[in-house]
């Protein structure tokens, strides 16, 4: 199989990966965004690895919608950087597996704090989902992995693509004008294509 066709085979299995995604939507994404929108404090996203991006770039989304977000390193987390994490907050952690080590040690932290957790994980059943009070499953096929699913390819696809319904839930709940988006962005071309059309 030349690479067109390999890039070909991994795209269309990451689109058939999504469309399932979207059966998987449940009642457990409307109780996460409630507590976005309503977190009197700020959204606080951890992971390590391939979902620590993804946990980076939904704070990095949430902000864009009007919803306050930092991203914090579940391991750093354990060497001091979880006293950033008030009552107040909101905490999402990411892991695939539910079961890994540093964010499930952030996670006993926070729930000793009574911090409202939010997990996205394939595995509700987890030592994080049981931490979490609300989970959301995000459930792929080993196929979409290399290394038999070892390495999270299409699942970090998977996991970034819920946050980004998420976003769009939060969206609608706040309704956050798209001045406060352009507002955030004076150093980039957006503020100066939003004038050209105006």
């Amino acid at each position: 199989m030349d690479t067109i066709e390999i890039a070909k085979k991994a795209l269309r299995a990451e689109a058939a990966m999504l469309s399932d995604l979207a059966e998987q939507v449940e009642g457990s994404i409307i109780n996460a965004v409630e507590l976005l929108v309503n977190c009197n404090g700020h959204v606080i996203t951890s992971g390590v690895g391939t979902t620590g991006i993804a946990a980076r770039r939904f704070a990095h989304l949430l902000c864009n919608v009007g919803c306050p977000a930092l991203f914090l390193h579940a391991g750093d987390s354990l060497h001091g950087s979880s006293g950033a994490v008030k009552t107040e907050d909101v905490v999402v952690l990411f892991s695939r597996t539910g079961e890994t080590t540093e964010t499930i040690k952030l996670a006993a932290i926070l729930a000793k704090r009574n911090t409202s957790m939010i997990s996205l994980t394939a595995h509700p059943d987890s030592s994080l989902g049981r931490l979490s009070n609300v989970t959301i499953q995000v459930e792929t096929s080993p196929d979409v992995d290399p290394y038999g699913g070892l390495m999270a390819v299409g699942s970090s696809l998977a996991m970034e693509a819920m946050c980004d319904a998420m976003v769009h839930g939060v969206l609608e709940m706040k309704k956050t004008p798209a001045e406060h988006f352009v507002n955030g962005h004076p150093g980039g071309i957006i503020q100066q294509m939003s004038e050209e059309i105006k």
